[in-house]
């Protein structure tokens, strides 16, 4: 009786020895470890991932193609100005970057001191270029302050430069503001007029995709005190 106890528990450890091997779980089924090779496999990050996402966001702001290439401050015009007397004369036509913000930058268009011609005449005017839009902006200490701390556009923003036509609301003699853009090619040729009154203000800009500004027009009626520049071949 007493060998047959010893046979039954020698049975017994070697039933539950055998039990315990079999439930451990080999090294190559761990989380992270890849059975057919043993090295790590890719770890999903959610927060990584999540931070790659925001960075993409931000993606940074191309230059738009009928604007003047970023790396050009400068540009050379022919020039025809109208005022107490007939001036034609070669100008340099400077482009002034004045802020670059989250979504397009902040230019003024400033041509050299001309004799004869009146400072306020200079500038060409404060454009806010995005990638596929260009805004002109009214050059007011609130509109350009507004622009560069919220990246909000005031309300007298217009649009002189894009793919897209801009038809006028008003019929071609009606009197009133007058505004709207043409698309010809590789141009974008933007018109402004103000015929309520025969000495009303005008001005076009035509841009040219890969060139910038390639002519600019403005003035009062029967060209009174009018500027006109040609880009000359640089």
């Amino acid at each position: 009786m007493r060998k047959v106890l010893i046979i039954l528990l020698t049975i017994g450890v070697i039933f539950t020895s055998g039990c315990t091997k079999s439930n451990k779980i080999p090294n190559s089924t761990k989380p992270g470890i890849d059975a057919s090779n043993s090295k790590p496999s890719p770890q999903v990050n959610s927060t990584s991932n999540q931070t790659d996402a925001n960075n993409n966001a931000n993606v940074e702001i191309v230059d738009n193609s009928c604007f003047f290439k970023s790396n050009i401050s400068q540009m050379n015009y022919k020039g025809k100005f109208l005022f107490d007397d007939i001036v034609e004369q070669d100008v340099k036509l400077n482009i002034n970057e004045l802020a670059n913000l989250k979504n397009g930058k902040l230019y003024e268009l400033k041509l050299d001191s001309i004799e004869g011609v009146p400072n306020d005449r200079l500038s060409l005017g404060y454009f806010y270029v995005q990638k596929d839009k260009i805004y002109k902006i009214e050059p007011t200490e609130e509109n350009l302050s507004k622009l560069k701390t919220s990246e909000e556009l005031p309300d007298s923003s217009v649009i002189v430069c894009q793919d897209k036509e801009i038809k006028d609301t008003l019929d071609k003699d009606e009197p009133g503001f007058h505004h709207y853009l043409e698309v010809n090619g590789d141009k974008r040729e933007y018109h402004s007029y103000n015929n309520q009154v025969s000495t009303g203000y005008y001005e076009s800009f035509t841009w040219e995709k890969g060139k910038g500004l390639i002519n600019y027009r403005s003035g009062y009626g029967a060209e009174r005190d009018s500027i006109e520049l040609q880009l000359k071949n640089n």
